[in-house]
């Protein structure tokens, strides 16, 4: 027999090989996909595309970081964030406000289970409007830490924001506070000089969350943590939607450069926050936290608002906050606002929301008219005929960019903090929220905004028809990219 007959050419192996992985990985696709659709387009992708997809599905499709969360939880002896969802422990809606009505009731059960978070009482919050009054708080609060100071945050850049920050922090630092500070590793980049560097050279200890790296873990670079917390001393926090950057700051000549808000926390929500820094810092390959020194009891004047932290990430078994967002629109009975820079929702959400309208509640969506990403501009409209069509209504606020990110519905219930109105922030990103239960709290934080709403310019059916044609076409090709906008 001839040997030599039986040996495959070397395109045959290659091909025979990518389909060995081809196999494989649809394979893998099948045993970690929960979504249809997910599911059908990373298929066709590694399919109809075999290299490329192969290696783009490698880069993007798999969540290790699930399997790193799950390792940093275990070292500590915390249970995995998965199995039967049960309800915390801790105090019920309805034993806190017996008059409470049913709907809220359900909503705060459901969200208990789904946070895995304890519903806190006696918390005080307090709104920033601006980079400058939140600024100014916060490193007031940092000269006044006696103990320990945990700062996490996505950009940290050392311009004229960053350095009032950086300038509190060393001092706080010389004059024996313990000082911890985690900056997203792409959100280290966005300045000139990385912050990480800087703070380093101040024997302040630093940690760069999730950094990319040129080797197979490459994918890690697609997962960043969008959390913007300080906890200083264990008792005063603060948390939203703002970065540490000069565009938060109001321009003497023009006004706002970038429009935003912050919030300043005191009560027993500081401990979840804490908590959760704590989770990030070892999540970072960082020794684990002494929590009586970083989790002390809340020793604060108490507040009257009932609030939930919901920690939120691709490490978790739900998506935590979408699902949240979705019972409060089913609980909607008379008014939702909503305040968000980024709205690329997916099914789930777009129907809640048009269901709520067709119920004849009045659903208010506000959207910069102009955002600092003009493809999120493009795609935005291109989908929001839908909302309009089943009574949604759709508002553009003029510059300056709003970033703000805020919903309250019928001004008894109001959720803030890190999460955009897209996938990313919804299933890739770490975010943090805080959901709160308090009427006077609502229609404080609805007297807030009013101003932006009054101001802010409806969308109509025909003004989306007269939209450009390569607009739209533009704009529908980029929804198709959406999850990774």
């Amino acid at each position: 027999m001839d040997l030599e007959a039986l040996v495959w050419p070397d395109g045959v192996v290659i091909a025979f090989s990518v389909l060995i992985v081809q196999v494989l990985t649809t394979i893998h696709i099948l045993s970690t996909k929960d979504e249809v659709r997910s599911a059908i387009a990373w298929g066709a992708i590694v399919w109809l595309a075999p290299i490329f997809g192969l290696l783009f599905y490698m880069l993007f499709g798999i969540s290790r970081i699930r399997r790193r969360a799950v390792a940093a939880r275990e070292r500590r002896g915390l249970k995995p964030r998965k199995g039967a969802m049960q309800d915390p422990d801790g105090p019920r809606l309805a034993d806190i406000d017996p008059s409470i009505a049913q709907r809220w009731r359900s909503h705060d059960r459901l969200s208990g289970r789904v946070a895995a978070m304890p519903l806190t009482t006696g918390n005080s919050i307090t709104p920033y409007d601006g980079g400058r009054a939140a600024y100014d708080a916060m490193v007031a609060a940092i000269n006044a830490a006696e103990r320990t100071v945990a700062l996490t945050t996505y950009i940290f850049q050392a311009d004229q924001a960053g350095r009032k920050i950086i300038a509190a922090l060393v001092r706080a630092k010389d004059r024996g506070v313990d000082v911890k500070v985690l900056v997203d590793a792409v959100g280290n980049m966005y300045g000139l000089r990385p912050v990480s560097n800087l703070l380093r050279r101040h024997n302040i200890d630093v940690a760069t969350f999730n950094p990319a790296r040129l080797s197979w873990r490459l994918a890690f670079f697609n997962l960043r943590t969008h959390r913007k917390l300080l906890i200083v001393d264990g008792q005063t926090a603060f948390a939203g939607g703002m970065n540490i950057r000069k565009h938060h700051l109001e321009d003497e000549a023009n006004g706002h450069r970038v429009r935003d808000m912050h919030f300043g926390l005191q009560g027993p929500i500081v401990n979840q926050m804490s908590e959760a820094f704590a989770d990030d810092w070892v999540f970072s390959n960082q020794p684990e936290l002494d929590h009586d020194v970083w989790t002390p009891e809340i020793n604060t004047e108490p507040g009257m608002i009932a609030a939930r932290s919901i920690p939120d990430g691709p490490d978790e078994p739900l998506q935590k906050t979408a699902m949240i967002m979705e019972s409060a629109l089913a609980s909607a009975r008379n008014r939702v606002q909503i305040l968000t820079p980024y709205f690329l929702p997916e099914q789930a959400l777009l129907s809640a929301l048009k269901q709520a309208a067709l119920r004849g509640v009045q659903v208010d969506i506000l959207l910069p008219e102009k955002s600092n990403l003009p493809l999120f501009s493009l795609t935005a409209l291109s989908g929001i005929r839908q909302l309009i069509e089943a009574g949604c209504r759709v508002l553009l606020s003029p510059p300056p960019f709003d970033h703000s990110k805020l919903m309250i519905v019928d001004e008894a219930w109001t959720l803030f903090g890190s999460s955009n109105w897209d996938a990313r922030s919804l299933k890739l990103n770490f975010e943090f929220n805080v959901e709160c239960y308090d009427k006077a709290f609502g229609k404080k934080m609805a007297s807030f905004v009013a101003p932006r709403f009054s101001g802010a310019e409806p969308v109509t059916l025909e003004a989306l028809k007269k939209r450009p044609r390569h607009h739209r076409i533009a704009g529908r090709l980029m929804w198709l990219l959406s999850p990774y906008l």
